[in-house]
């Protein structure tokens, strides 16, 4: 094959594999991000399997990524010892939502029977058409005893 023709076969191959990607950016743009209650209900499905102690049920709501770091055990242990208020808060209220592309933060207050209040914001992660909770990390400087504006679950 003589110079030229490899040089043009190669300029087509960049060609469609750039037009791909913009085509692809495109696509992607127009596609509309999840309602916030779409994103509530995969937190409330977590949280009521947690509180009936299903933590199988609970384990397929996270991300591919929790599922490789943590077997199911391990999962419910950690659960269990570090996040305690979410396998029996009296009362779930939902703050600020923020999506960007595939990946969401959505602010979850936890109330207990006390009136005391531990907010945390959900990390999800749009995998196979669905989504899955990344992770979830306290704001610490958010435990309060006062009532909170929200949305009730």
């Amino acid at each position: 094959m003589n110079p030229p023709v490899k040089a043009s076969l190669l300029f087509f191959l960049f060609l469609v594999c750039g037009s791909a990607l913009l085509v692809t950016h495109k696509l992607r743009e127009r596609l509309p991000g999840p309602v916030p209650r779409d994103l509530f209900a995969i937190v409330n499905q977590q949280l009521a399997a947690f509180r009936t102690s299903d933590f199988q049920s609970a384990y397929r709501h996270a991300a591919t990524g929790v599922q490789q770091k943590f077997t199911l055990v391990q999962f419910e242990t950690m659960v269990r010892r570090n996040y305690p208020e979410m396998t029996r808060a009296h009362r779930v209220e939902f703050g600020l939502v923020k999506v960007q592309d595939s990946s969401a933060l959505v602010q979850v207050f936890f109330i207990g029977d006390n009136g005391s209040v531990r907010a945390f914001i959900y990390s999800l992660t749009n995998e196979d058409a669905g989504w899955k909770i990344d992770g979830v990390e306290e704001q610490k400087s958010s435990r309060r005893n006062q009532p909170l504006a929200g949305s009730q679950a």
